[in-house]
């Protein structure tokens, strides 16, 4: 277990609730199961001072980003965001949340009292060189924050498009429940273009869904409703002996996609969400 791992465990046991999506399986003719994913600790410390989890988590990061790119350690804040690069989406969400982090962060350092919570949202108000520095967030705002720096620290559900489309969702809410945002750089925070975005809260996978794939095409073959109002499908298949797990917003009206998107964007890596139960011997 590297370092960042091990940081990640120690700030889930003290407590850091971290908003994955809650998965739930079906096979062919069983009943489904439910993984609850959120875990919420075995202490509630750390939720109730918001102080000690901002610094810990950033901590972390700014850890993430010296491994990441070696040739930043010993630079600014300033500087190590300047270098980040935002050449793809991937990059970009990650970079402007170092951005904001580092403003939260800083505001806790040098000028502890400028930062407040009060009636649901975070409250930051400092000045440093002239330069007004602001973050006005929700509450939920904050979680979503924190959710997606963990995403990116722990990489458990790989860095393609799967991630992604569950990033672009977590990401433009954590924008969304920003009201004020100001820094040094005159620009304000960028967003992705838009791109596919996936159900961040409650997914369903269909594992060893039935499928056919014929004339360039795979269709996914589905008896009865794909998954409940509020939530959202991944269908697991095997093609030429490799695991894909295809989101539902990534198929057409008729549960199809092009045999090259699917092999080219959707093949499964990572460990998240997990193809079966926990529960499933087989």
């Amino acid at each position: 277990m590297n370092f960042i791992q091990h940081s990640l465990m120690l700030l889930e046991d003290a407590g850091m609730s971290v908003d994955y999506p809650e998965v739930d399986w079906i096979r062919a003719n069983e009943a489904r199961s439910l993984f609850a994913t959120s875990r919420p600790g075995r202490r509630v410390l750390l939720e109730q001072n918001q102080h000690m989890k901002l610094m810990m988590v950033f901590s972390v990061l700014d850890f993430h980003i010296d491994v990441t790119y070696p040739d930043m350690e010993g630079k600014s804040f300033r500087q190590k965001y300047k270098s980040i690069p935002s050449d793809d989406d991937y990059d970009l969400m990650f970079r402007e949340l170092f951005r904001v982090a580092k403003v939260m962060r800083n505001s806790l350092v040098h000028n502890s009292s400028s930062f407040s919570i009060v009636d649901g949202y975070i409250d930051i108000n400092y000045s440093h060189n002239k330069t007004p520095y602001r973050v006005r967030m929700t509450l939920d705002a904050v979680g979503s924050f924190y959710t997606a720096i963990v995403m990116y620290l722990k990489s458990d559900l790989g860095d393609g498009p799967y991630f992604l489309g569950i990033m672009r969702s977590i990401y433009s809410n954590f924008v969304a429940g920003i009201e004020i945002f100001s820094d040094e750089f005159t620009s304000e925070l960028l967003v992705p273009p838009e791109g596919i975005k996936l159900n961040p809260y409650r997914r369903v996978v269909r594992y060893r869904s039935e499928h056919q794939v014929s004339d360039g095409l795979a269709r996914i073959l589905v008896r009865g409703r794909v998954c409940g109002p509020m939530e959202s499908a991944d269908f697991h298949i095997v093609h030429g002996n490799v695991d894909y797990l295809v989101p539902l917003e990534a198929l057409s009206d008729d549960l199809s996609i092009g045999e090259y998107e699917l092999i080219r964007n959707w093949k499964y890596v990572g460990t998240f969400p997990p193809l079966r139960s926990p529960a499933d011997k087989e």
